[in-house]
Parts: C-alpha cells; structure tokens; sequence
C-alpha cells in the first residue's frame, strides 16, 4: 500500500498556482496524494489528486473561526489518516500545530511570514511568537521545517539552532524553464513590470511612485502591474489607491492573468518592492526565467535570490528614491538589461527549477515518514 500524503493549505488554487510540481513529484514517488484546503474546483482535472473542502477564512483571526477550521482539520485527519501531512503557509501551519498530526510525519512549509512578517502591531508579534515556538518545539519532536531563505529559520530558531537534518531550503516553488522560456527585449518604451497580489507588503504604491518620479525626470518608460486585490488579506489596498493608479499616466492594469510568460515577454524589466515578509517570491523566479533583469527591495528572499550587480539591482524598502535610481540605471543601457537577464536565467536554471524544488520537498517527506516510525516503535 502506497503512503498517503495531505496537502494542507488554504486555498486550492494557491496550491495550483505555486505547489502543483510538488504534487505531480509526490505522484510520481508513489504517494497517494490529497489536497486539504477551500475548493474552488480548479484542481477537478489533476489526474491523481483529491481535494477534501476545508471551511477555511483565511482573513480572520477570529477565535470562533479559527475553532471552527481547527475542528474541520481535526476531522480530517482522522477520516483520512495519511502518513505525511505538508502544511502549506503559516495559517496551515497554525492548524496542523493546533489539532496535532493523528500520528502522521508533519512537514513545516514556511512560504515567508506575509503580514506577521512586517507588521509592527503587538498583536502580530504576538501571534508570530507563538507560531515559532511551536514549529521550533514541533521539529525537535522530529517535525521537518522546510524554509525559502536563512532569515525566516532563524525566526523560527530564535537563538536555539535547530538540527540541520530537519530544517531543509526549499528554492520557492522552483520554476519550469522550458515553460518560462528567455524572450527577446519588445521595442520601446521600455516597460517594468510588476506580478503579484495587490496587498501593501508586496510595496505596489512605492513602485508607483517610483515611476511618476521617472516620468516627471522625462525618462521614457511605462509600468505594466499583473494582479487582484485580496479583500481576504487585512494588508490589502483600498478601491480608491488602486484607481487611482489607473489613472496615472504611462501605468496599466492588468488584472488577473493566466499567461505570466507572455507578460514578460512583453517587459523589459521586473521589479518586486516588497517591504519583507515573503519567502522567495515566485515572480523573481519567472521574470528570471524568462531573461528580465531583476529589481527588488532589499530584504530576506529578495536580496537572497538576486545578485545585486549581476542579476539584478536591490534597493531598500520603501525608498522610493532608491528605486528611482536602481530603475535609472537600467531604462537607458539595453546592454545592461540583457546582461543581468541572462545571469538571471542561467541562475534559476542551475539551482531553482521544479526539479529542484521536487527533490528538496521528497527529502523532507521521506524525513518526516522516518520521524513517524521511529516515534511508533
């Protein structure tokens, strides 16, 4: 009999979106593989994958819903019994620590720290220091934490190393180069773009303002932003920000988009100002994949992805002026941005594909399984 996996996530197009390779590995390995999360049906046509609906809320901390979900977890793991749970993202993360594994292996994704990683408020780092005390009292216990860049172990760490053969660096969600094929540069003007949810981490509105400061320099460019609104997330921008973007001039809005490599196709640089709180950002990964010169914030994930001065530029966050100038420097020397894409490129190419990726997570499956038989002898 095959071993059984649960995906443990919010939402199952996420799961889609950035984590369908880890399932199609977990297939291929042999697992039974389950997806545990709020069903939007898109996952109805992967072959050997079954979605169990979970009532997940993914914008409240409310203790009532969070009962609720804890309650719906805790009866799914005990109609299903897999042998491995993979919690996906810190409110997957919170859930499986709240309810317990029924005796499965626990695997730890930490996809970044999203709001509790850059809010200041009391009660986020409240929150945020209980959820790193029990993943890092999870792992001792022989939980495997899987982790997208140095800073978030040692969130979770806090100064008590962790051992190094449960702790593992996945390369993000690794990225399918043929698929993400290098494109050469479309005529002028030159265009940035921007991929990602609308939500005040991600730093659209210094990006924004970033490019009015170019416009009104006189440097020719436009910026192109790929993306919706979260109403889900409690960092999300208000309607009136984002028309007012809109109506900037020299800026697009592109809403939701299926064809990410065609957007970049269509770009001449990437550029992700976040103000911290991610883990490795999926859209350095494809911009890089595609030949895009890279330019991001400086901060974990970010500045751990991108050489800065060979595939890319880093500012600080929230420095507009920094931007200005890192995006003043490529705008105007093609040579540059061809040079630093293709550095991209080859960098995603030799350590952050989906192989990549697919071979870390076997890894943590197969440490979590061995965890599980020793802890039942």
């Amino acid at each position: 009999m095959s071993s059984k996996i649960v995906f443990l996530a919010t939402e199952d197009w996420f799961v889609r979106s950035h984590f369908l390779p880890l399932l199609r590995r977990a297939r291929a390995d042999g697992y039974e593989v389950v997806v545990a999360a709020r069903d939007s049906g898109v996952l109805a046509d992967e072959p050997g994958v079954r979605v169990v609906p979970l009532p997940v809320a993914r914008g409240s901390l409310r203790p009532g819903a969070l009962l609720r979900e804890r309650a719906a977890v805790r009866a799914m793991l005990a109609a299903e019994r897999p042998d491995v749970v993979h919690a996906i993202a810190l409110r997957a993360i919170l859930l499986l620590l709240s309810t317990g594994s029924g005796g499965a292996g626990r695997v730890f994704a930490l996809t970044g720290r999203g709001f509790i990683g850059v809010s200041r408020a009391p009660w986020a780092r409240f929150v945020g220091a209980l959820l790193a005390s029990g993943m890092r009292n999870a792992v001792r216990c022989g939980g495997v934490l899987l982790v997208e860049n140095p800073a978030d172990r040692a969130w979770v760490e806090a100064g008590a190393p962790l051992p190094d053969a449960n702790v593992l660096q996945m390369p993000g969600a690794g990225v399918d180069i043929a698929r993400y094929a290098a494109a050469p540069e479309p005529p002028p003007p030159v265009i940035i773009g921007s991929v990602g949810r609308l939500v005040r981490s991600k730093g659209v509105d210094v990006l924004v303002a970033a490019h009015r400061r170019l416009r009104v320099q006189g440097v020719a460019c436009e910026l192109h932003i790929a993306g919706e609104a979260d109403p889900d997330n409690p960092d999300d921008y208000t309607p009136a920000e984002i028309a007012a973007w809109r109506a900037t001039p020299g800026v697009e809005l592109h809403g939701r988009i299926t064809d990410v490599p065609g957007f970049w196709a269509r770009a001449h640089i990437a550029c992700a100002p976040s103000r911290g709180g991610e883990g490795l950002p999926r859209v350095l990964l494809e911009a890089a994949a595609c030949g895009r010169p890279l330019v991001a914030s400086n901060t974990p994930g970010c500045a751990d992805f991108i050489l800065d001065g060979e595939t890319g530029l880093l500012a600080a966050p929230d420095d507009v002026a920094g931007l200005v100038q890192a995006l003043g420097a490529l705008i105007p020397d093609a040579a540059l941005r061809q040079r630093m894409g293709a550095a991209a490129r080859a960098r995603v190419a030799a350590h952050y594909t989906e192989a990549h990726a697919g071979a870390v997570a076997a890894q943590a499956w197969a440490r979590a399984l061995q965890a599980r038989a020793s802890a039942a002898t």
